[in-house]
C-alpha cells in the first residue's frame, strides 16, 4: 500500500473545489487570507533582521578591503556592489507592496517583486513625482508634524519616535531616488547584470576589448547574445568609492526599516 497521501480537490480551509493536490492546499482567497494574517509578523521580523542583512554583509566586506590582496579586494568590492542592488531592490519591493496592500498581502507582493526597467522607473517616479504630503498619503502615513493628532493611541515618546522615523523616511526616499530616470534605468541594468555575474581580475585576455580597464577595477563580464558581443564593465575596488556605496546601502536599509516601523506604529500593530 502506498504511503503517499491520497489526492483530493478541496481547499484545506474552506472546502471549496480547487485543483487536485496531495496534503494541504488553499484556494486563492484562503491563501490570501492566510498571508494577510502573516503580514505584521513578517514585517516586524524583516525590519529587525532581514533588511539589515545587506548592510551587515557590505560593512564586513568594506572592513576587509584594507587587509586583503588586490584580487581579493575586487571580489569584496563586487559583493558590496551586489548588496547595494539587493538593498535597493528590497526597498523598491517594499514600496510596491505597501502601495498594493489593499489589493494583495504585503508579504506576497514583496516576495513576488522583480526589479526591471518598468518597476524601477515606477518606484523612482512614485517618489519624485509627488510632494511629502502626497507621498505620506500614498503610504497611509501622517506627516511628521501631524503624528500627535493622527496617532492618539501613541504616548508622547512613541509619537515623537514615529515623527522622527517618518521625517528620515522622506529624506532617505528622496536621497535614493535623487538621480531620477537615469538612476532608475541604471539600477535596473545593474540588477540584470549583477545577479550571477562572472567577474575577472583583469581583461587582458580580451585582446584589447577592455583597454580602458584600470588596475584597481574588477571586470564584470556581460554577454549580449543578440549583438553577439562580450562586454566588459569596470567596477572600482577603491576603498573610498566602496565606502560611498556602503553609505548608499545604509540609506536604503534605513528607509526600509523606517517605512515598516512607521506603518506598524501608525496602525497600532
Amino acid at each position: 500500500m502506498s504511503s503517499y497521501p491520497s489526492p483530493n480537490d478541496l481547499c484545506s480551509d474552506c472546502g471549496s473545489q480547487i485543483e487536485p493536490h496531495a496534503g494541504e492546499a488553499r484556494c486563492p482567497a484562503c491563501f490570501d487570507n492566510y498571508l494577510y494574517d502573516l503580514d505584521v509578523g513578517f514585517l516586524d521580523s524583516y525590519r529587525r533582521f532581514g533588511c539589515r542583512s545587506r548592510l551587515i554583509v557590505a560593512e564586513t566586506c568594506l572592513r576587509g578591503l584594507a587587509l586583503e590582496s588586490p584580487e581579493h579586494r575586487k571580489v569584496l568590492a563586487m559583493t558590496i556592489f551586489e548588496q547595494y542592488v539587493l538593498a535597493m531592490t528590497d526597498l523598491a519591493g517594499l514600496f510596491h507592496a505597501f502601495g498594493r496592500r489593499r489589493e494583495a498581502p504585503i508579504v506576497r507582493s514583496f516576495l513576488e517583486f522583480k526589479l526591471d526597467a518598468r518597476t524601477s522607473m515606477a518606484f523612482f517616479d512614485a517618489v519624485r513625482g509627488v510632494n511629502d504630503a502626497e507621498l505620506c498619503g500614498a503610504l497611509d502615513l501622517p506627516l511628521p508634524a501631524e503624528v500627535a493628532a493622527s496617532c492618539r493611541h501613541l504616548d508622547r515618546e512613541d509619537a515623537y519616535s514615529l515623527s522622527v522615523a517618518i521625517h528620515h523616511l522622506l529624506q532617505d526616499l528622496r536621497k535614493v531616488t535623487a538621480q531620477g530616470e537615469s538612476g532608475a534605468l541604471a539600477l535596473a541594468q545593474m540588477s540584470g547584470q549583477v545577479g550571477g555575474a562572472v567577474i575577472a581580475a583583469d581583461a587582458k585576455w580580451l585582446n584589447g576589448a577592455a583597454a580602458d580597464l584600470t588596475p584597481d577595477q574588477v571586470a564584470l563580464l556581460v554577454l549580449d547574445s543578440r549583438r553577439r558581443s562580450l562586454f566588459v564593465q569596470g567596477l572600482t575596488a577603491e576603498e573610498g568609492a566602496m565606502g560611498q556605496v556602503v553609505d548608499a546601502i545604509d540609506t536604503a536599509t534605513r528607509a526600509a526599516s523606517n517605512l515598516i516601523y512607521a506603518y506598524l506604529q501608525t496602525n497600532g500593530l
